[in-house]
């Protein structure tokens, strides 16, 4: 896992997390470096074998954790995943808003009214629902909150432009919250990944295409979830405690070279 410094284990020591989206990609990442630094984390995913096995990992290697299965957009879920993680572990620490989903793949002009709202919807009002629920169970001073958004939301993508206008409303949401819950000694940022080599992002990037968006990123290559969850636990840990309402792009410089995926635009040189 690398060096970490003695501050930052201190920190994350004893601490509880809550990670959606966690038994792949990303959020599995997250909670595995959580885990490692002495964090209780507690699991969110739709797949319950595939959660089981992450948990089941996590514990393997010394860890403290739990799974919550169940679809993030259930208008009960929030509920059900703050009081499991209340009930095992008695506190909650960190929120960390990773799940998302979409409901259209295409041009906007071409979206319906159904797959636009629940879209939108999808993107935004799980993790608001949650970090609701999250305070109202006691999310002490000192705690940090990061929403997983998308380098998407400052760009225009000819395929997903509905699904990165609900992460754009996720980043509004993020600032606004940030000013709520600053008061209170809660820091609330957000995280831009650029194109990462996970299953779900897996029409963007795999076969010959991994090579090609490749070539279009300065860092010539695709990101590793690790890249993202380095960039979480950053934003959760003590070197950041100042830092608030902020939005992280992580995307090896993706976003300087254009917004339209390779057979679009060519190869950067």
């Amino acid at each position: 896992m690398g060096h970490v410094s003695e501050g930052v284990d201190d920190w994350f020591e004893g601490k509880v997390a809550i990670v959606t989206g966690a038994s792949r990609g990303i959020g599995r990442a997250v909670v595995g470096k959580l885990a490692v630094r002495g964090a209780s984390v507690v699991l969110n995913g739709r797949d319950q074998v595939v959660l089981d096995l992450a948990v089941k990992e996590i514990e393997d290697a010394g860890g403290s954790a739990i799974g919550v299965q169940g679809d993030f957009a259930d208008p009960e879920f929030p509920e059900k995943l703050i009081g499991a993680c209340q009930s095992e572990f008695g506190r909650i620490d960190f929120v960390v808003n990773n799940a998302a989903t979409s409901a259209h793949s295409g041009r906007v002009l071409d979206c319906g009214r159904e797959a636009f709202s629940k879209t939108i919807l999808s993107n935004t009002w799980p993790a608001v629902a949650i970090i609701q629920a999250a305070v109202a169970g006691g999310l002490p001073e000192g705690s940090s909150i990061v929403n997983i958004s998308s380098a998407g939301a400052q760009r225009v993508h000819e395929t997903a432009g509905v699904y990165t206008a609900g992460k754009s409303a996720l980043e509004s949401l993020t600032f606004t919250l940030s000013r709520e819950l600053g008061p209170r000694g809660v820091t609330v940022n957000a995280i831009e990944p650029g194109i990462i080599k996970t299953d779900l992002a897996g029409a963007i990037w795999k076969g010959e295409r991994e090579a090609a968006e490749s070539r279009l990123i300065p860092m010539q290559r695709l990101g590793d979830p690790s890249d993202i969850a380095n960039a979480v636990l950053y934003l959760l840990g003590p070197d950041a405690r100042w830092v608030n309402g902020s939005v992280l792009r992580i995307d090896g410089g993706r976003f300087h070279v254009g917004g339209e995926s390779a057979h679009k635009i060519g190869v950067f040189q």
